[in-house]
C-alpha cells in the first residue's frame, strides 16, 4: 500500500489552502480600493464638470443655446470633435497702442463670439441670438501650427454646407494659460507693423 501522507503533511496543504485564500481576498480587496479610488475620480470629475457649465449657463444667457447647437454636430461644425469657449476680454495691442474689448454682450455686428479648438485649427464662430434661436452667421478658420499659419473665412451655402473659404492673411497662434484662465492668442503683420489680439476664455478646465 502506498501512503497518502502523515498529519503533518495534511496539516500543511490545509495551511497552504488558507494562504492562497486569504492572498485571494487581499487582491479583491485591493482590487476593490482601487476601483472605488477611479469611481470616486469619475464623479468628482462630473461634479466640476457639472458646476462649470452650470455657471457658465447661469452668466450668459445664449450659453445653453450655443451648447446644444455645438453638440448636435450641424453641417457647419464639419463632422469635427473639439472644445469651444466663449470669447470674454480682448486686448489688442497696435504698435504700442492698447485697447480693451468686452466681448460678452453683443457685438457691434449683434453677434456673440465663441471659440472652437480641434486638433488641427482654431475655428471663431459668430453667432446671432434672435427669438431664443442661435444662428452662425460667420465662421473663421485659423491654422494651428509654428509660424505663421493661413486664416481663411468659410462661406456656407443656404443648405449649410461649405461654398468656397476667403483668405484673409497668416497669423501667428498660440493657446496658453495664465492666472487658472486660457487665453488664445494670434499676431499679424500689418504696414511692418505687429498687431496682436489676447482673448481670455475663462477658467481653465481642470476636469
Amino acid at each position: 500500500m502506498f501512503s497518502c501522507g502523515g498529519k503533518d503533511e495534511k496539516t500543511e496543504v490545509k495551511k497552504i489552502a488558507k494562504e492562497k485564500k486569504t492572498d485571494g481576498n487581499y487582491v479583491s480587496k485591493k482590487w476593490k480600493k482601487t476601483k472605488e479610488y477611479f469611481v470616486d475620480s469619475d464623479s468628482l470629475k462630473k461634479i466640476k464638470e457639472d458646476k462649470y457649465f452650470k455657471d457658465l449657463k447661469s452668466k450668459y444667457p445664449e450659453y445653453s443655446k450655443v451648447q446644444k447647437w455645438f453638440a448636435s454636430n450641424p453641417k457647419e461644425l464639419q463632422n469635427l470633435k473639439g472644445d469651444f469657449y466663449k470669447m470674454l476680454k480682448a486686448i489688442i495691442v497696435d504698435n504700442g497702442s492698447i485697447t480693451y474689448k468686452n466681448l460678452i454682450p453683443l457685438s457691434e455686428q449683434g453677434t456673440y463670439e465663441y471659440l472652437f479648438i480641434n486638433d488641427d485649427a482654431y475655428y471663431i464662430y459668430d453667432f446671432s441670438f434672435v427669438n431664443n434661436q442661435i444662428k452662425p452667421e460667420g465662421v473663421r478658420r485659423i491654422k494651428k501650427g509654428y509660424g505663421e499659419q493661413p486664416i481663411h473665412d468659410l462661406i456656407f451655402d443656404h443648405n449649410h454646407f461649405l461654398e468656397k473659404e476667403i483668405f484673409q492673411g497668416n497669423v501667428e497662434q498660440d493657446l496658453f494659460t495664465k492666472n487658472g484662465h486660457v487665453f488664445f492668442e494670434f499676431e499679424k503683420d500689418v504696414n511692418d507693423k505687429k498687431i496682436s489680439n489676447t482673448i481670455d476664455l475663462g477658467k481653465e478646465r481642470d476636469f
